[in-house]
């Protein structure tokens, strides 16, 4: 297989292009909804429609891979279209399989194509957790402020919209879509379990619990509400120390994979060409496979060693 430097400097040059428009697109949406405002719903709609990427975006989010990754691109509430994200993944798979089978092999482009696809999603997964655990350290803040509001005689409509209003980012928007939906006419038990789906942990659902049993039966709910705080603050400290003590671990055993990688590119440069040669033979790619296949291994278990069950 032979890859010129021009092929490899087009390709760069498409994925810079998509990069370019990928930091545009996040630049651009935080002032959306400034610039949005000021026009009417048909001047919006035509805007669109002039756009080609929403264009692009309207008909991926009708496939099932565009809804699932819309969704998980809500939930790690990053401000980047669909459309966007797909093109930088496949921009940047296509560079890697022309990079590595150039300096490497064609098998281990294709492998390193699937690493970039993980990359992508797991940076995803990974502003999914980061967001859910900043809500959950504001958990005991939350059910202050709604014990403090019921006490105060409010309902848990009023309280959570006041709780949206009181809460720093990501409790602000999250509390902002369920009291949003409220008002449009979503019962309150949906609107709950929609916050609990959006972000999955169990110090939510139990909070989600005590307010659905609450607004049905009725009972004290302060001090409910009072005793979860204390729980949650418990819980928020625990977690802090669980994650310090495994922090160690599991970064020593992510450098350890990266140098199993690294290493492949240590034995092309001493012997060049014996990573083609020994991807060219079968009992070769029997041994990279199974290489690969332990180190996936390797990092599966440390991440399920090192995930706390939410």
């Amino acid at each position: 297989m032979t890859i010129t430097l021009e092929t490899v400097g087009l390709a760069l040059v498409v994925v810079l292009a998509l990069t370019v428009v990928g930091l545009r697109e996040l630049v651009a949406g935080y002032d959306q909804r400034r610039r949005l405002s000021g026009r009417s719903v048909l001047d919006t709609a035509d805007h669109s429609e002039e756009d080609p990427l929403q264009r692009l975006d309207v008909r991926l989010r009708r496939t099932s891979v565009g809804r699932l990754t819309a969704r998980r691109i809500a939930a790690a509430g990053l401000r980047m279209r669909v459309s966007v994200f797909l093109l930088a993944l496949v921009g940047a798979a296509l560079l890697t399989i022309i990079v590595i089978s150039q300096v490497l092999a064609p098998l281990l482009g294709l492998a390193a194509a699937l690493v970039v696809g993980l990359i992508f999603f797991g940076y995803l997964r990974r502003q999914e957790d980061r967001r859910r655990e900043e809500f959950i350290t504001q958990l005991p803040d939350l059910a202050r402020v709604l014990a403090n509001a019921s006490a105060a005689g409010l309902v848990i409509r009023t309280a959570i919209e006041m709780a949206a209003e009181e809460l720093d980012e990501p409790a602000r928007t999250e509390l902002g879509r369920t009291a949003q939906a409220l008002r449009v006419g979503q019962s309150l038990d949906e609107a709950l379990r929609d916050l609990a789906d959006r972000l999955p942990s169990r110090e939510i659902a139990v909070l989600v619990s005590t307010l659905i049993v609450a607004s049905r039966a009725g009972g004290s709910l302060v001090t409910a509400l009072r005793n979860i705080t204390d729980a949650l603050e418990q819980r928020k400290e625990t977690r802090r120390e669980v994650k310090t003590i495994l922090g160690q671990s599991v970064f020593v055993g992510y450098v350890i994979c990266g140098m199993g990688v690294a290493s492949l590119f240590l034995v092309n440069g001493i012997s060049p060409g014996a990573v083609q040669r020994m991807a060219s033979e079968p009992l070769g790619q029997a041994i990279l496979v199974g290489a690969f296949g332990l180190f996936g291994v390797g990092i599966v278990l440390i991440r399920r060693v090192a995930r706390i069950d939410a």
